[in-house]
C-alpha cells in the first residue's frame, strides 16, 4: 500500500496505522477532542449487575423482647415485615454495653484485642468501613459516634474519616464538646460542619440523611452505617406521641418511631429501585435500659443493659434481602457481633485474611446453605464503665462464667439459673467441660478493674481503693 501524498491524506493513513496497531497490541489511543465529545457517557451498571448494596442498622439499648416479631409487646411493623421478608435470628448476641458493642461490631475482634476504655476505639484499627470502602463502596454514617474518647482519661479516638467513612452526620463525635441533644434541638456533626438546631427533632433529620445518602449513591455499590440515636434514654415524647408520659409510654412511643425510620428507609430503596439488590441487618447494641420491663410472650423480661447476663446480650437480629436470603425463615445459629464484618466481607467480595478476625462469616447461614457458622460465643466484657466486668462463654442454652458459675439460660424468659456439680446432666456436663476448655485456651489476660474513669483526681468513696475503681461523689451522667 502506497502512503498518500496530501497533508490530509497523510494525517488519515497515519492515524489508521496507529488504530491498527493499537488493536493489535491491546491499548487505548485517546480520541480526538471532537470525537470524545460526540460519545455518551458511561451507562452505570444496573443494581442487579453490581455487588449488594449493605445497610446496618443499629438500635441504640434495645434487646430482643423490643420487636414484635420476637413476641414483644410494641408496634413495630417494618422490624416484623422485614422479619417476614427474610431471616429472623433467634440467638444473636451484642456485648452488654454500647462501647464494648460497637468495637466489637465494626472491627470483628473481640474485646480483648483492641477496647483500652469507654467511648474509645484507637486509630489505626480496620473497621467494616475500611474493608468496604477499599473494596469499591461509598462508605457513610448517620447517627452515634461515641468512639472518638470518653473525656475523662486523656485518649483520643478514631476519627470518622479514619474509620473508613467517605460521609457522615453525627451526634457525639467527641466527648465533653458542647454536643446538643441527640433528639429535640439536636446536635449533628458532618464534615467540616457543626449543625446546632434550636428546633426539631434529631431523629427525623438522621433518617432524611440515610435516605440522601441512598439516593445520591444509587449508581454504585454503598454501605450504610445508621446507628441510631433511638431507643436511648432520656425516654422522649416523639412527634408520634407528644402526650406520652412516664418512662414505659414514652419509651414504647421510642420503639415505635424507630420502626418508623426501618420504614423510611425501606421506602427510599423501593423508590430508587435498589430494594433487590440490598442487604439490610437490623440490630441493637445491648439489652434494654434497666428501667424498662418489657412482656415478651408472656413473661416480664427486665431490661439488662450493662449485665452480662443473657438479657444484656441478647438484642434482635434480622437480615433482608430479596432473592438472596429465604423469607419467613428463622434460624437457631448463634451470631456474635464480631461476625458482622467478615460476613459483610463476602457479601461484597472483598479479601479478608480469616486470621485478622475472631468472626466466622454467617451469610452462608442467611443463604440457608448451613444452619450455624459456630458453637460458642466467648466474651471478654471488661467496659471500664460503672459496671463490673466478667468474662464468659455460651451458647443458646448454657454459660460459664470465669468466676466458675456455670447456668442454663433460657432466652424466652431471660432467666439464667446456676446449674451445681451435682445436678449435672450428660448434655450440661459435656458443655461446661467443652466452656472450661474454652476458657483456659483464651489468654485474654486480667480485666480491668476500672469502673469510675470520671473520679480521677476526686477522693475515693473508699479511702483503700482508688477512686477510679471505687467510686467518687461526682458523675458525668448521659454519655452510656
Amino acid at each position: 500500500m502506497l502512503a498518500p501524498t496530501s497533508p490530509r491524506r497523510l494525517r488519515i493513513f497515519c492515524r489508521s496505522l496507529l488504530m491498527g496497531a493499537a488493536a493489535l497490541l491491546n491499548v487505548a489511543v485517546p480520541l480526538p477532542a471532537t470525537a470524545r465529545q460526540t460519545i455518551a457517557p458511561p451507562v452505570p451498571a444496573a443494581p442487579s449487575q453490581r455487588p449488594p448494596n449493605i445497610i446496618m442498622i443499629l438500635a441504640d439499648d434495645f434487646g430482643v423482647e423490643g420487636i414484635n416479631a420476637y413476641g414483644g409487646e410494641y408496634f413495630t411493623p417494618n422490624v416484623d415485615r422485614l422479619a417476614r421478608e427474610g431471616m429472623r435470628f433467634e440467638n444473636a448476641h451484642a456485648m452488654p454495653l454500647c462501647s464494648p458493642s460497637r468495637v466489637r461490631l465494626m472491627t470483628g475482634l473481640d474485646n480483648r484485642h483492641n477496647y483500652q476504655a469507654f467511648g474509645y476505639l484507637a486509630p489505626g484499627q480496620r473497621t467494616f468501613a475500611n474493608v468496604l470502602h477499599n473494596a469499591g463502596y461509598a462508605t457513610g454514617m448517620v447517627g452515634k459516634w461515641q468512639l472518638m474518647g470518653n473525656g475523662f482519661d486523656g485518649r483520643v479516638g478514631i476519627t470518622p474519616e479514619q474509620a473508613g467513612f467517605d460521609d457522615y452526620s453525627l451526634w457525639q463525635l467527641k466527648a465533653l464538646d458542647a454536643k446538643g441533644s441527640r433528639y429535640w434541638g439536636p446536635t449533628r456533626v458532618s464534615p467540616n460542619m457543626t449543625t446546632i438546631s434550636e428546633e426539631g427533632f434529631g431523629p427525623d433529620r438522621d433518617v432524611d440523611y440515610a435516605i440522601d445518602f441512598i439516593h445520591k449513591n444509587k449508581d454504585r455499590p454503598f454501605f450504610l452505617y445508621y446507628s441510631m440515636v433511638l431507643v436511648h434514654s432520656p425516654f422522649v415524647p416523639t412527634p408520634d406521641s407528644m402526650t406520652a408520659q412516664g418512662p414505659k409510654a414514652r419509651f414504647a412511643g421510642m420503639v415505635s418511631y424507630m420502626d418508623k425510620e426501618v420504614g423510611a428507609v425501606m421506602e427510599a430503596l423501593h423508590k430508587d429501585g435498589l430494594d433487590k439488590n440490598t442487604v439490610v441487618i437490623f440490630t441493637g447494641d445491648n439489652g434494654t435500659n434497666r428501667q424498662i420491663t418489657t412482656t415478651r410472650n408472656g413473661y416480664s423480661i427486665h431490661g439488662g443493659k450493662g449485665s452480662p447476663t443473657i438479657n444484656g446480650t441478647h438484642v434482635p437480629m434480622v437480615a433482608w434481602a430479596p432473592g438472596r436470603i429465604p423469607a419467613d425463615t428463622v434460624s437457631q445459629a448463634l451470631v456474635g457481633f464480631e461476625d458482622i464484618l467478615p460476613t459483610f466481607a463476602e457479601i461484597a467480595g472483598a479479601p479478608l485474611d480469616p486470621k485478622s478476625t475472631d468472626g466466622v462469616s454467617q451469610l452462608p447461614v442467611m443463604l440457608g446453605q448451613r444452619t450455624t457458622g459456630r458453637d460458642w460465643i466467648f466474651e471478654h466484657y471488661s467496659p471500664a464503665w460503672l459496671f463490673e466486668p466478667a468474662r464468659f462463654v455460651f451458647d443458646a442454652h448454657w454459660k460459664l462464667y470465669g468466676d466458675g458459675k456455670f447456668v442454663s439460660m433460657n432466652p424466652l424468659s431471660g432467666v439464667e439459673t446456676e446449674v451445681k456439680g451435682v445436678t449435672l446432666k450428660a448434655e450440661a456436663a459435656r458443655r461446661k467441660k467443652q466452656f472450661q476448655n474454652v476458657l483456659a485456651s483464651i489468654h485474654d489476660g486480667a480485666l480491668d478493674p476500672t469502673r469510675f474513669p470520671w473520679c480521677a483526681g476526686h477522693p475515693s468513696i473508699k479511702p483503700a481503693q482508688s477512686s477510679i475503681i471505687a467510686g467518687c461523689d461526682y458523675h458525668p451522667g448521659g454519655n452510656e
